[in-house]
């Protein structure tokens, strides 16, 4: 099956990846048009005075090339002409040289494709796409479709030049390096735009270089003839020996959009860029919902936004001799003051401590203790379900899920999370997960299932169980879980697991209280709702 075999070669790396996004992607939710079609618009959408075909043949079939006369024809015109004079009010004062009037015009035509083209596999890539597990995203395209709707966490870097001179920490960030609709200047359009852009082009892949080394990076919206990337690991073989070209083996992978395509498939290729051979992997796909279920399942114990957060504070403080960032790195808390104004305190062995200041993270004993006892009146249940259930879920089995959903208001009229829903931190496997919980999850070991007629014919009710197991705590918390659901009211169970709250601290019976708290948690705040 496809989703196991690139998880698998997902699983090879200790790094997540990035996605390195071409104009097919626009093209398929905003329905944008390809280079050479929008340039043909452009020539009627202006009025130009010479038909496309004339810049065509007058730049030897060379879309810079066209664009650099269409602009030199449209220069006039637009400074001139009284159906451009809102243009002009709007940016004359920040055209830089004759061609920045064409980029306006055409940033002015890609700001009306902003709507997502209504398909109900597109919405479903896109509901996953905003899930996925990813440092970044480079990009050629020129629309704001990524940074607007699917990552708006991210940090943008536009142009070769705000790339190359930021401090990048390679986590949540976005390198639009052709430039961006809002920066009509910044468009890599014309012929002289490539000049520039190629004599930086060694600047650009020195910066990067390690993203092409250290992680997975996916192709998505290019074809494997596209020069803007040839060109790009043209520059970066450059920066590497080429006995160190091995060391992309894997790394690369090439998504190819096949619409007769029934079954996704990923096979060993090769590129041959610059009399180089480059190993890549080849996914030959008629949708990417396989491709971003995988990436939107395989995630790390810190959200990117947080890690980016971190990263960037630490950044901060080794790089400047004056740090304004709240953070806090020691080996000990014994004479720190002021703990509380600290954003990020790092160090080892600092947990108990920080305790005793007052500062305690939430954990899987506190969220147990809370279904049961509502100490914890000022938790927000959205923020425990959203960054504390989906961490959790991969590190137990017995996990209070239902009374944060619940009063979160994510559950829907089925009493289960929307397969569709919207919430970034929900997986695909999480929903699953979550949704296929049923009373039988809750029953003790085998061994102890088998008596499950003898324990209903011997108790009438959770009362009579409690009694005639006296002081037996194992046979009630084995025993309980067998009861019919009309013989075990939440709020009996509640009474009892409040009085007993210290078993969930038993080395002996720990595991077996908290599994029953669980139970008690699917029974109020689902079941019986």
């Amino acid at each position: 099956m496809f989703q196991d075999l690139f998880k698998q070669h997902i699983a090879k790396f200790s790094t997540v990846p990035f996605l390195f996004i071409g104009s097919g992607f626009s093209r398929r939710y905003l329905n944008l048009p390809a280079w050479e079609d929008l340039l043909k618009e452009m020539v009627i959408r202006l009025e130009l005075p010479k038909p496309y075909d004339y810049y065509r043949a007058n730049a030897a079939n060379d879309l810079p090339t066209i664009a650099s006369l269409m602009g030199e024809d449209f220069n006039e015109k637009w400074w001139n002409d009284d159906l451009y004079r809102d243009s002009r009010a709007e940016f004359a004062k920040d055209a830089l040289s004759r061609l920045s009037p064409l980029k306006y015009e055409i940033c002015k035509r890609l700001k009306e494709n902003s709507q997502i083209i209504q398909s109900e596999i597109l919405e479903h890539e896109l509901r996953l796409l905003k899930k996925v597990n990813i440092d970044g995203i480079i990009t050629t395209n020129w629309d704001r479709l990524i940074e607007d709707y699917i990552f708006p966490d991210f940090r943008t870097y536009v142009g070769q030049d705000e790339l190359i001179f930021s401090d990048t920490i390679n986590i949540g960030e976005i390198y639009k390096i052709h430039g961006s609709i809002d920066s009509p200047n910044s468009l890599v359009l014309t012929k002289e735009d490539y000049d520039e852009y190629h004599n930086k082009n060694t600047y650009l892949a020195a910066k990067l270089l390690t993203i092409f080394i250290e992680h997975p990076v996916i192709f998505i919206g290019y074809s494997l003839n596209d020069t803007n990337i040839h060109n790009i690991l043209k520059a970066i073989i450059a920066c590497i020996s080429k006995e160190k070209v091995d060391l992309l083996k894997d790394h690369l992978i090439f998504c190819q959009w096949d619409s007769d395509c029934a079954n996704p498939t990923i096979v060993d290729s090769t590129m041959l860029i610059s009399k180089t051979i480059i190993p890549i992997k080849l996914v030959t796909l008629a949708n990417y919902i396989d491709i971003y279920t995988v990436l939107a399942n395989n995630k790390r114990r810190i959200p990117t936004k947080i890690l980016r957060h971190m990263k960037d504070m630490i950044y901060d403080f080794v790089k400047t001799t004056d740090s304004k960032q709240k953070i806090y790195i020691a080996d000990s808390l014994d004479n720190i003051e002021d703990i509380h104004k600290a954003e990020f305190v790092w160090g080892i062995g600092l947990k108990d401590k920080l305790a005793e200041h007052g500062i305690k993270g939430v954990d899987l004993k506190d969220l147990l203790k809370d279904v049961v006892l509502n100490d914890h009146p000022n938790w927000n249940p959205e923020t425990i379900a959203k960054l504390a259930l989906p961490t959790l879920s991969m590190r137990g089995r017995f996990i209070p899920y239902y009374k944060y959903l619940r009063t979160a208001h994510l559950l829907d009229r089925n009493n289960e999370i929307d397969a569709n829903s919207e919430v970034v931190e929900f997986t695909p496997d999480f929903i699953t997960k979550v949704n296929r919980i049923t009373r039988n999850d809750f029953l003790p070991p085998e061994s102890y299932q088998r008596k499950k007629d003898e324990v209903n014919g011997l108790y009438g009710s959770f009362n009579d169980l409690l009694q005639g197991c006296g002081d037996n705590a194992l046979h009630i918390m084995m025993y309980t879980p067998l009861l019919s659901a009309h013989k075990l009211p939440t709020d009996e169970l509640g009474d009892y697991l409040r009085k007993n709250i210290e078993l969930i601290n038993n080395s002996q019976y720990g595991t077996h209280f908290r599994r029953l708290i669980c139970l008690y948690d699917y029974l109020k705040y689902k079941e019986q709702i």
